[in-house]
């Protein structure tokens, strides 16, 4: 990813609900589902259907 795509990328993400975004920058950090579901204080099977729905959001909002 270039810096330009780093700067579009992280503008998109700051458009989204805050546990949408967590979610988002730490699966891209290699965070698996515990972590995750730890960090937001969710069970860790709601952790996918989570990223599902900011994967929808980021692609109606232009990103990829």
């Amino acid at each position: 990813m270039t810096p330009t795509e780093r700067i579009t990328r992280d503008s998109l993400l700051r458009r989204l609900p805050l546990a949408h975004a967590v979610a988002v920058r730490l699966r891209e950090a290699g965070a698996d589902d515990e972590l995750i579901a730890t960090a937001l204080d969710i069970e860790p099977e709601g952790v996918e259907p989570l990223l599902a729905i900011a994967a929808a959001k980021l692609r109606r909002l232009g990103g990829d």
